[in-house]
């Protein structure tokens, strides 16, 4: 395990211009897997037991323009493609692509806006405070488990007030799947794009249609259709002596009617497939229809099994209903990062903010056109690369795990000797692996470790003034 871990930080030293840089990265990346809190920065601090003006270093180290998100996520990518570590369905990539947001109450911390709260829970506030992310994850088989492995995260909300990119202004839904066509380019490979029912829009579909790979999307989209989606058959024939323009859409369909529709035309098939895990009989039709918001032909698939029903739509004429289904089943793992990320690896607790940012209202008025103002962008800029930094080092932390848990799952279970009250996958879980990690970096931080890793933080919790070593380094 730890020689994985070890050939993983060799492989990303070239996303650093310095290599003063590139060591505290290391620690930074030791720090989150190992830490008990999660308090920011300076629960790295603690958790290694370096000393307190390393915590002035540390915030140097995101503050630092020697590295950038994309350079490191781009060695992410090919490090993960070298090990052809993405599930692939008819030669394709399965990306994940989703939302989430972090509440953060921080008058100066820049892209901060006013969201809605999606959660059914009555004790939740209608509407916070806070950031709003968008992810990418490619998906990632391990035994008899799938996890959703990160691939990279930006704020998305909130950017044109700081940056002042008109890139900025794009619809969130839009940006998603753009970032996932970034990632299919840099791992050459065509992908599907895996959404829920938010990113049922027509721009997404003609994003995703702008770039092709051998004549197909290079991105194909599936997602699941709101419940009030209409689509249309083809226009019939025009005839000749008749006076007017040609049709363009045929008969109109109300899809979620179909369900209860009688009529001999829309016969419903039933064949088993795997709905979250468990084997069914479902019953589904595949009709390929024109949607109005694209005005070109997409792939209906109408579902129905035990979780109720719904509507999938793809923009893969040939995708097979019964593989479209499970695809979108699989979705749910992202979810399940999100919870991982936030709870496990305490990966939102980031604090940085702006000094050259006015303070803004913790109760902004409705329609309000009070916006903050920055005496420095170029530093407020920083800043918020700066929250952008802290948390795809999380990414690659929780990909890390992932990867172990996957490449060695019997020697986690036995170095984490960890009592579970019900019994887990054949895989273990992050949880599970970052226990294991943490108590062997424990004992070779504590005992006699002569790695490389041990001895750079040995080196860091003596005092940086009589470090000698180190002296022009850190």
């Amino acid at each position: 395990m730890l020689k994985e871990l070890n050939a993983f930080l060799v492989f990303m030293r070239p996303a650093f211009s310095r290599q003063a840089t590139y060591h505290w990265f290391v620690i930074v990346f030791v720090g989150f897997l190992v830490r008990s809190d999660t308090f920011g920065v300076s629960s790295i601090v603690r958790a290694l037991m370096l000393t307190p003006e390393c915590y002035t270093r540390l915030l140097h180290f995101f503050h630092s323009t020697a590295w950038d998100v994309q350079g490191l996520m781009l060695l992410w990518w090919k490090w993960l493609q070298a090990r052809d570590g993405g599930y692939r369905f008819q030669q394709r990539l399965v990306l994940l692509g989703d939302h989430t947001k972090a509440p953060k109450d921080g008058r100066k911390m820049p892209a901060v806006t006013t969201l809605h709260q999606h959660s059914e829970t009555s004790s939740k506030p209608s509407f916070f405070r806070g950031h709003h992310w968008g992810c990418i994850g490619i998906l990632v088989r391990a035994g008899d488990k799938f996890f959703a492995t990160p691939l990279w995260a930006n704020i998305q909300e909130g950017l044109d007030k700081i940056t002042g990119d008109p890139k900025s202004k794009q619809p969130k839904t839009t940006r998603i799947v753009e970032m996932a066509q970034q990632v299919a380019r840099s791992m050459g490979s065509p992908a599907y794009l895996v959404l829920d029912a938010y990113f049922s829009v027509g721009p997404v579909f003609k994003v995703a249609a702008q770039e092709l790979f051998k004549g197909e999307n290079l991105v194909h989209i599936l997602t699941r259709a709101k419940k009030n989606v209409v689509a249309y058959l083809p226009a019939p024939p025009h005839k000749k002596r008749k006076r007017g323009r040609h049709r363009k859409y045929g008969k109109k369909l109300r899809l979620m009617n179909l369900f209860d529709a009688k009529t001999k035309d829309y016969r419903f098939q039933t064949d088993e497939a795997m709905i979250y895990n468990s084997k069914e009989v479902i019953r589904f039709l595949s009709l390929d229809l024109l949607w109005k918001p694209t005005k070109s032909m997409l792939r209906f698939i109408l579902v129905e099994s035990s979780r109720g029903r719904m509507v999938l739509i793809s923009s893969d004429l040939k995708l097979d209903p019964l593989a479209a289904v499970e695809l979108y089943c699989r979705r749910v793992t992202i979810e399940t990062l999100f919870d991982s990320l936030k709870n496990t690896l305490g990966a939102m607790g980031y604090h940085f903010w702006s000094q050259y940012l006015s303070p803004a209202s913790r109760r902004p008025q409705k329609n309000s056109r009070r916006q903050q103002s920055s005496s420095n962008s170029l530093q407020t800029q920083n800043t918020l690369t700066a929250i952008e930094k802290f948390v795809n080092i999380q990414l690659l932390v929780m990909g890390m795990l992932q990867v172990i848990a996957k490449s060695y799952p019997a020697q986690v279970k036995s170095k984490a000797n960890c009592w579970l009250r019900t019994a887990s996958a054949k895989t273990p879980s992050e949880f599970i692996t970052r226990i294991a990690l943490t108590k062997i970096i424990k004992v070779n931080l504590y005992d006699i470790g002569k790695d490389w890793i041990t001895q750079l933080i040995r080196r860091k919790q003596i005092s940086l003034k009589n470090n000698r070593l180190y002296k022009g380094v850190a």
